[in-house]
Formats: C-alpha cells, sequence, structure tokens
C-alpha cells in the first residue's frame, strides 16, 4: 500500500449548542444502535459510537448528540440535508435497508434529494483503491459520500456518510455507515480511519 503525506492544517470548525428539535433525544437514541453488518466483501465493523463518542477529540468528550449538532450547523445546506436525512433514517426511524454499505449511503443521499445524477452527486475526487492517490482529508466536508479503505478490518474497501473529524492529525472520523450483508440493522455512526480515502462524493443540485 502506497501512502501520501498529509498537510497537518486542521480544518476549521466551530461550536453549536444541541439543544434544538429532535437532537435533544439523540443521546438516549444512540444508546439503542444495534449492530452494523459488514462490506459485500465481509467488514467486521470497528468500535461502536454511542452515546458518547469512542476516543473523541482532544480537548473533551463530546456526546453524539453535540457532536451531530455541531456537524449539522457547520454544514453546507446540501450537506445538512444528507446529515438529516441520515440522522433520521438511522436514529429515529430505526430504517432496515438491507444490502451494501454503499446502498445504504445511496439511499441517504436519495431520499435527501440527491439521486444518482452527475448533477445532483458531484465527484470531487476520485483516485483506486490500489493505487490512488488519496485524498487530502482537508477536502473532506459534512455530509460526503466516502469511498476509503477499512484499516480496521483487513484493509477491505467501504463507502459511508462523513459525519465530523474526531481526531484530524490522526485522520479519525466520525461516519454514518451500514457494514452491509443485508443484515437486519440500522446503520451505525461510528469512529474509522480516513487515511486512504479514494473518492469523495458530494451533494450538488437537489431534486425535490
Amino acid at each position: 500500500m502506497v501512502s501520501r503525506r498529509f498537510p497537518t492544517a486542521r480544518p476549521n470548525a466551530r461550536g453549536v449548542s444541541p439543544g434544538r428539535g429532535t437532537l435533544g433525544v439523540l443521546a438516549l437514541a444512540g444508546l439503542l444502535l444495534s449492530g452494523c453488518g459488514s462490506t459485500p466483501s465481509g467488514e467486521s465493523p470497528p468500535a461502536p459510537v454511542a452515546g458518547v463518542v469512542s476516543r473523541p477529540a482532544p480537548g473533551a468528550s463530546h456526546s453524539l448528540a453535540e457532536r451531530l449538532a455541531q456537524a449539522e450547523a457547520v454544514a453546507t445546506p446540501a450537506g445538512r440535508q444528507v446529515l438529516q436525512t441520515g440522522r433520521v433514517m438511522t436514529l429515529l426511524n430505526r430504517e432496515i435497508i438491507r444490502g451494501s454499505c454503499w446502498d445504504y449511503a445511496d439511499a441517504v443521499y436519495t431520499r435527501a434529494g440527491y439521486p444518482r445524477t452527475t448533477s445532483a452527486r458531484l465527484t470531487l475526487f476520485k483516485g483506486t483503491k490500489q493505487r490512488g492517490p488519496y485524498a487530502d482529508p482537508a477536502q473532506i466536508q459534512p455530509g460526503d459520500f466516502l469511498y476509503y479503505i477499512n484499516h480496521s478490518y483487513g484493509d477491505v474497501e467501504h463507502s459511508a456518510i462523513f459525519v465530523a473529524w474526531l481526531d484530524f492529525e490522526a485522520r479519525e472520523a466520525l461516519m454514518l455507515s451500514y457494514g452491509g450483508e443485508r443484515r437486519k440493522a440500522p446503520a451505525r455512526y461510528r469512529a474509522y480511519d480516513l487515511s486512504h480515502v479514494y473518492q469523495i462524493t458530494r451533494p450538488g443540485r437537489r431534486r425535490d
């Protein structure tokens, strides 16, 4: 595996109070999440993120509700729509979409108003799993649909929706992720190593 050297600059972020609407129930809802499946290749997912994010960014421990509220606050309008749609599907409705990791992320984008068209989904970066190149993590924004190498399980390919950085220097991020294998379980918010992201898709023109 050929990796690349990344810049050390941390993306700008700002805090926000999370006590709005349905976000107030997320800390409890996070505790009720059930297991992910795996990718089509057979992923065993990493440690879950429930009421409190595992291995938080240096400085403080934040609840899942706070993490999601902050991510939605700093996201673009399109990214916010994706994150809100995914949050409702995952934590409130606990929807089960049996298929692969890609199928769940695709469903979130489609329901948010960004179907599989070149105008609704913009490919900002594209490499390959085997040879790269790999994306500069500073390019990644909340709500992006990422393809990356899952270093937590045999370096298999995986795709999920980016929520927020937990530790930018360590390339650890909070992702909305469904494991796959057509399991009867909703997606989960999990920490992943994003050292090798080889595709970034971003919501573009929304279709109602």
